[in-house]
């Protein structure tokens, strides 16, 4: 079985930044808490389908253990094909000296730098963050993976099991309502089906919204624009891009704020949750999700080796 390995700087952590974010378990990514293994079912540009595994055990520092199964040899394109997409989908590269020398400022989060979490799993295309994303509106989580798990089925299959994420121009060959009928994703079905047909036609360029030069409001005017994502969505999304000075409030971070931040008591509405993560600036989404994840994050499972 041919590997590689990626470089990672000193604060990296593999198994915190898998796990902070619930896309590590939605196909076609999945992960094994008792092993510690990451692992993806990806197709490649050339059609290549293999499945990816990278094991907690391995990840030292300065460096993760990527193994590839099915296929006997890599070539230099295709690791760097690889490489490329979990550079992004672990933000390896992602620079959180800020984020920590503010965390740092305060005691209430002195734990988010000690565990080295602040790193979102995400997906390697735009494309797969978006549908996810969509995915969790208004629904449950246990709904979200429903619909996802369904979605994949329409992606090539892996020979060992699995099925590698579909792309835009398999969904919109589609008829809306024969796609909906497969993956029963309500109304989002119709906005999953716009969705894949303005990519597929080139009139959306999503993968363009990583450009680090692009403004955080101007992303934002970008994801908003779009036909099923309001401000949770959105804000959502921004992190998975790297702009997290927008905050993506739902039911699950209303009650976070009344029970670990206010004491027990409710915010008043979205505006006093707002005001509470304010003074953190650019990195107020990112606390904020941090909050989310605070008693996941510091368990057993995760912080300790």
């Amino acid at each position: 079985m041919p590997s590689f390995s990626l470089s990672t700087p000193p604060d990296f952590h593999f198994w915190p930044s898998v796990v902070s974010h619930g896309w590590c378990d939605l196909p076609p990514f999945s992960c094994d808490e008792n092993t510690r293994t990451l692992e993806r079912i990806h197709q490649l540009s050339d059609g290549a389908v293999v499945r990816l595994m990278l094991p907690a055990s391995e990840a030292n520092i300065g460096s993760v253990s990527v193994h590839v199964e099915g296929i006997e040899v890599l070539t230099n394109a295709q690791i760097e094909e690889l490489s490329r997409g979990l550079r992004r989908s672990l933000e390896i590269d992602r620079d959180l000296t800020g984020f920590y020398t503010l965390m740092r400022q305060n005691p209430r989060y002195a734990w988010v730098e000690q565990i080295g979490a602040g790193r979102l799993l995400s997906a390697p295309s735009v494309w797969e963050d978006l549908v996810k994303t969509l995915f969790t509106t208004n629904t449950t989580w246990r709904m979200t993976i429903q619909m996802t798990e369904r979605m994949v089925t329409l992606g090539d299959p892996y020979a060992g099991g699995g099925y590698a994420f579909p792309t835009p121009q398999r969904l919109a060959a589609m008829t809306a309502a024969d796609l909906n009928a497969h993956v029963r994703a309500g109304y989002r079905g119709d906005y999953l089906h716009l969705l894949a047909t303005r990519i597929a036609n080139g009139e959306l360029e999503v993968e363009s919204w990583r450009d680090a030069d692009l403004p955080s409001d101007e992303v934002y005017k970008r994801v908003k624009a779009l036909k099923g994502f309001g401000d949770y969505a959105a804000g959502s999304m921004l992190k998975l891009l790297g702009h997290f000075d927008r905050l993506a409030t739902d039911s699950v971070c209303r009650a976070v704020y009344k029970d670990s931040i206010n004491k027990g008591v409710a915010a008043a509405d979205d505006k006093e949750i707002a005001a509470y993560y304010q003074p953190f600036g650019q990195w107020r989404g990112l606390v904020q999700w941090m909050d989310v994840m605070e008693n996941y994050l510091k368990s057993d499972k995760v912080s300790k080796g």
